[in-house]
């Protein structure tokens, strides 16, 4: 496997990010931090407020991140941050936990004020996590600093940056091995980000993944008897960014899926799209996503898997 702009560097020397929002509108971020590492120390950081627009906010955000709307009323707007935080993680391979949501923020972010932020390659503590250390269940950030006893304030962006970039270090040394053969031994690839053309830190064999894979499927006229999900249940949590849920049914349909409306014990897979914290909870978790859970740790085969994973099922390609 080839891994995008790979260099030995990026094991032990990189940029990790995390962001913050103000609603559960991925454009609103409000505070973003960046904390640089040179072979595996800590030489530098930067942290800045971020005006949201309107400024507005919502009650619950405030109450996960302590960040209100007199904090940033005077704060820079995001382009005029993220110009600052590019030329920090300039040539640095960049590390965040759920890159879902933090490529995401910056994306709409991105869009909402039609500016065009450079390119770098990405990789996702989550997602790695999720495939090393299986048995965990939970590979939230907080559950993991705990299990590497990784020094954390949760959901201040600073220190959320740094336990991201100290877990980056953790895992391949957990398994005594280089960055690159842990990847490898997990089929990762770097995640390229670029608002228009775009790969997620993936496993998935091919690189097609650019155009969400639902659109090669929406048109299809019958369902195809040998697609990947054919014969599977599959339910649906959360808000899948490119597409609705009537939409995402369509797709699991068309590739011979059953879509169901919440798990149950037949069901084969959950998809997990973005999540509005103040309808969820701090945990993250739906009702469905809890009850999902709750089979896999009662011996059901229930995955659970995330968005970029859903697009390598529909287009047939390996998790």
């Amino acid at each position: 496997m080839e891994h995008p702009e790979w260099s030995a560097r990026f094991d032990d020397s990189f940029v990790a990010i995390d962001f913050e929002t103000a609603t559960s509108s991925r454009e609103s971020a409000c505070a973003v931090a960046a904390v640089r590492f040179e072979k595996g120390t800590v030489v530098d950081s930067v942290v800045s407020l971020i005006q949201p627009p309107g400024n507005e906010y919502d009650p619950f955000n405030i109450s996960i991140h302590g960040i209100k709307p007199r904090d940033t009323q005077s704060s820079p707007r995001f382009p005029d941050v993220w110009r600052d935080i590019e030329a920090f993680t300039e040539g640095s391979l960049v590390i965040a936990h759920n890159t879902s949501f933090d490529m995401s923020v910056l994306r709409r972010s991105s869009e909402y004020y039609e500016y065009r932020p450079g390119g770098f390659a990405f990789a996702c503590t989550y997602r790695l996590s999720r495939s090393h250390m299986p048995e965990m269940g939970m590979w939230r950030l907080d559950v993991l600093a705990d299990e590497f006893a990784i020094p954390l304030t949760h959901h201040d962006p600073l220190s959320d940056a740094e336990a991201a970039g100290r877990l980056w270090l953790a895992l391949p040394r957990s398994a005594a091995l280089s960055h690159r053969s842990l990847l490898d031994r997990h089929n990762y690839r770097l995640g390229q980000f670029d608002v228009l053309d775009y790969l997620p830190f993936s496993n998935a064999a091919s690189a097609s993944a650019k155009q969400p894979a639902w659109h090669q499927y929406s048109a299809a006229s019958t369902i195809d008897p040998g697609g990947r999900l054919y014969g599977s249940h599959v339910a649906v949590t959360g808000k899948l960014a490119p597409m609705n849920r009537e939409e995402a049914f369509d797709a699991i349909g068309r590739v011979g899926g059953i879509p169901v409306k919440r798990p149950n014990r037949a069901t084969d897979y959950l998809v997990v799209g973005s999540i509005n914290l103040a309808v969820v909870g701090p945990d993250g978790m739906t009702g469905q996503h809890k009850k999902a859970y709750e089979l896999q740790q009662a011996g059901h085969a229930i995955q659970i898997i995330d968005e970029d994973d859903f697009h390598c099922l529909l287009a047939d390609e390996p998790l």
